[in-house]
This record gives structure tokens, C-alpha cells and sequence, in this order.
């Protein structure tokens, strides 16, 4: 989820009872410690690999938010001059796990349990910037702080009525997943998973993903109806020795951890064998306009197997 999203839900947490005993600093102490776990995008500056590897890890699981709860509210507590550090690391630890609870409700995937296990989870529930999702945060929260005297009341309210949405959002899916694995059925595609990945601007958009052995089979589609034939295909993998070249490589090996669908794409320029690898679970269309695809990993190989280029690019 986007960070102001998060700041939102945040500074609407604090609203619905902390400010009352914390004070109204709180609101906006909140705000920054929901937004805190994306302080790992910093390693977007080293490099796109780097981000890849460490974005939503440490700082977005369990050990990284426990941690920060401690520390973040202990210098509060600390500066406090009621030296209340009990209360602020547990007003801390409420913002930094909503934090974790909207990443983990979209398809990007979150390392919840590291250093333990590099394993990615997501929900598919919620795409990556939900305008109703935000704009439900900012109404309530400005409702709230319309009247003083019942600011908690309202801010308990908008924060009922998030949870709400986010339940309808899991009931949908679960909707849009069963559809998609009745038309597989149908229409004689054995698979070995399927996923509901959710679509921008309207919650009941799908991009439903068909994975078997060599290709999937994708199609866009609404949650109260089964997806229907033509289904778009995609490679999963040609088998070539210089893909699987690709894929031993460093880069190549990174990607395939993080990619949950990964397409790959071959040709031959002037000898030259050129692999890209894309993950169809970031394929987005605005109806018939596609939208360029993000983290497209290129390889350049020659005959013999060497790798003459490998970087990360857009589509």
C-alpha cells in the first residue's frame, strides 16, 4: 500500500483513542511510525536488485516490527514528560502493524516471517493504491476532527467501516477465484494454481492467472461473472539452454524468488540471444491501453552461454 495510506491509517488510529491519552502530538507520531517500515526503500538508491531483495523484509515482519515498536516508542516515552514508555510503544506497535496488515492485503507480497523463512505472502485481496480504501481513511479522519468532542466515537467509526471494506475485498476475491477456476474447468484447462489479482480503479476487477506446466492462460474479468474464452497465453518457459542460463545467473535467480508468474520472452538479434523476464502478476490494461510493465529483467547472451549483459528495465 502507498504511504499515504498508511499515514492515514496511522493518524486515524491515534484519533480513536491514543490522542485522548497521549495528546494530540500523537497524531501525527502515529502517522510517521505507520509509515516507518518503508524506510527500507532506501535501498532503492543502492539499486533495483537491492529493493527487490529487501523491500517489505526486515522492517515489514514480525522481528522487524516488534523491534521498531520498541524503539520508536521507547525515545517517545523517553521525551514524554510522564515518561509513559508502556503506552507509546504499544500506540507504536497498533500503527506499525496496520502497516503490515495493508501490505499484506495486496499481491506485491511481504516477508512477514524473516529472517526465519524468505517465503512472500499476500491476500490478492486489495490492488497496490485503492482510492476508496484511502479516501475512507482521509473522510473519517477529517470527520473526526470536525468535532473535538466526539472525535474518538467517529474515528472508531471510519476505522469499522475500513475493516468492513477490506472483509467485502476478501469476499470478493474469494468470489473472483472461484469463477476463475470453474472456467478453467470448463473449458479443459488442467492447472496446477490459479490467482485473482486485483485490478486498479474498481475493487471488482480481476486479472485472473491460469498457471500449468509450460504456459497461463490470463484474462480480464469481474468478480460476479466467470472469465470467458479467448484467454490471452504467455510462456512460462521454453526450456532453452540459454533461458536456463538466465535463470542460474544471480539476477535471474533474485527475480524468479520474487516473481510469483514470471513470462519469459526470447529472440535472436544478430546472433545474439536476447531473454527478458517479466512477472504477469504486474500486467495491468486500462481497457484496450496497456500500462507499462515494472521490473522487466533483460539478458543479453552470446553462443556459447556467456552472459554479455544482464540489467533491470521497463516495458
Amino acid at each position: 500500500m502507498d504511504p499515504v495510506t498508511h499515514g492515514l491509517a496511522g493518524a486515524l488510529i491515534a484519533e480513536a483513542g491514543f490522542a485522548q491519552k497521549l495528546g494530540g502530538r500523537s497524531r501525527y507520531l502515529l502517522a510517521g511510525a505507520a509509515m516507518f517500515p518503508d524506510i527500507d526503500i532506501i535501498y532503492r538508491v543502492e539499486s533495483l536488485p537491492a529493493y527487490i531483495a529487501h523491500h517489505r523484509a526486515l522492517s515489514h515482519s514480525f522481528v522487524g516490527l516488534i523491534a521498531s515498536g520498541i524503539l520508536i516508542g521507547g525515545i517517545l516515552g523517553r521525551l514524554d514528560e510522564e515518561r509513559r514508555y508502556i503506552p507509546w510503544i504499544a500506540a507504536c506497535w497498533v500503527a506499525l502493524f496496520s502497516h503490515q496488515i495493508l501490505d499484506l492485503i495486496t499481491s506485491y507480497g511481504t516477508v512477514v516471517l524473516y529472517p526465519f523463512s524468505q517465503t512472500r505472502f499476500y491476500f490478492d485481496w486489495v490492488f497496490i493504491l485503492d482510492f476508496f480504501l484511502t479516501g475512507t481513511l482521509l473522510v473519517s479522519l477529517v470527520a473526526s476532527r470536525l468535532k473535538p468532542s466526539q472525535s474518538s466515537k467517529r474515528a472508531g467509526i471510519g476505522l469499522a467501516v475500513v475493516s468492513c471494506y477490506i472483509a467485502f475485498c476478501a469476499l470478493n476475491h474469494a468470489v473472483a477465484l472461484h469463477h476463475l477456476k470453474r472456467s478453467a474447468e470448463e473449458n479443459g484447462i488442467t492447472y496446477e494454481r490459479a490467482a485473482a489479482i486485483p485490478q486498479p480503479i474498481l475493487p471488482l476487477r480481476w486479472s485472473g492467472i491460469i498457471s500449468t506446466g509450460m504456459h497461463y492462460y490470463q484474462a480480464t474479468f469481474y468478480s460476479f461473472q466467470s472469465p470467458e474464452p479467448p484467454f490471452q497465453v504467455f510462456t512460462r518457459t521454453n526450456g532453452s539452454f540459454y533461458e536456463q542460463k538466465a535463470r542460474e545467473s544471480e539476477l535471474g535467480a533474485l527475480y524468479l524468488w520474487f516473481a510469483r508468474y514470471p513470462v519469459v520472452d526470447e529472440k535472436v538479434r544478430n546472433n545474439i540471444h536476447v531473454i527478458e523476464f517479466s512477472d504477469l502478476r504486474f500486467y495491468i490494461k486500462l481497457h484496450r491501453f496497456p500500462v507499462r510493465k515494472p521490473f522487466v529483467l533483460f539478458f543479453r547472451i552470446d553462443p556459447d552461454g556467456n552472459i554479455l549483459e544482464s540489467r533491470f528495465t521497463r516495458m
